[in-house]
């Protein structure tokens, strides 16, 4: 079978199925949606100042801002479950004085549902969409032979990359675990570079030219929640994708989370993300370039506000 059948058949499952499914959830009195929904979302601000005039031990003033907004809705009455879930976050710092330009710290806007049918409590049949991108320019500072000054070189742009993930499969949630786990043996992958010069370079596994980029395979995607202790929780999710053409080389992508609550309105994380594509070529600190893992590490302490 081609990857673009496998890919074909994948979409014409996740979406036929989901379709036919739709109906019996949609057919519920206002009562029930006031049951069966539950909704909820936070927004957390943060903010860091470093001010700094005649230090003598060194060092440089430093304004740091970001937002991340959080939502989902999700419905489950007897045999059907439908979860979704948004997120978009955006931050930026600048060194030194006001003539300096603020620098991208964080940037990521991810939208995910799924829409399950129950075989029991802990097994169930699951259709995902699962979309991924980001919405500002980034840069990267690269040294420039026999000059001093650095170059600001654009490496990413809003669908650049882009990631839409399709799939269907099976999906298991031990009772009183905090895990879920869908295996996903018809899943389809697409990767966007709609920024003009980084389609040239071919950039994101997207061949020289081209804007898109198709894959057919096989997928583990899920996430773990539990509170370690009083007002600490830890939270993780993982998406493990293999093309079919290219299998066992997996995509990975793994992230983890601590939330620290000091009360109602105020709370530190401490959020790592690990991602490893072999098709995505990165610039090292050393200069050069090749295949690597790619780590973020953010800790933050700011205002939340819940609904």
């Amino acid at each position: 079978m081609t990857q673009k059948t496998l890919l074909l058949l994948s979409f014409i499952l996740c979406f036929q199925w989901g379709w036919s499914q739709s109906a019996d959830s949609s057919n519920v009195n206002a009562a029930d949606t006031i049951q069966y929904w539950k909704n909820g979302g936070s927004f957390n601000l943060n903010v860091q100042q470093v001010g700094l005039t005649n230090w003598a031990a060194g060092g440089e003033s430093s304004l740091a801002l970001g937002a991340i907004v959080e939502g989902f809705t999700n419905y489950e009455r007897e045999e059907v479950v439908w979860e979704n879930r948004a997120k978009i976050g955006y931050g930026v710092i600048r060194n030194g004085d006001n003539t300096n330009r603020f620098e991208k710290t964080d940037d990521a806007v991810i939208l995910t549902s799924k829409y399950s049918q129950k075989f029991s409590e802990q097994i169930l049949m699951t259709a995902a969409i699962n979309f991924r991108t980001q919405m500002d320019e980034g840069f990267k500072l690269e040294n420039v032979q026999g000059q001093t000054e650095k170059r600001r070189v654009l490496i990413s742009d809003f669908m650049a990359p882009g990631y839409l993930q399709a799939s269907l499969g099976l999906t298991y949630r031990p009772d009183n675990l905090g895990l879920t786990a869908t295996l996903a043996p018809f899943t389809g992958r697409f990767t966007f570079v709609l920024n003009d010069s980084l389609a040239t370079a071919g950039s994101f596994g997207v061949l020289a030219g081209e804007r898109i980029r198709s894959e057919a395979g096989i997928s583990l995607t899920g996430t773990f929640e539990r509170t370690l202790m009083k007002n600490v929780e830890l939270k993780t999710a993982y998406n493990f994708f293999s093309n079919y053409e290219k299998f066992p080389n997996t995509v990975v992508n793994i992230e983890a989370g601590l939330n620290l609550k000091v009360n109602d309105f105020i709370q530190s994380k401490i959020n790592s993300q690990l991602i490893y594509d072999d098709d995505v070529k990165v610039t090292r600190s050393d200069g050069s370039r090749g295949r690597d893992v790619q780590l973020k590490n953010v800790i933050t302490v700011g205002f939340v506000l819940k609904f």
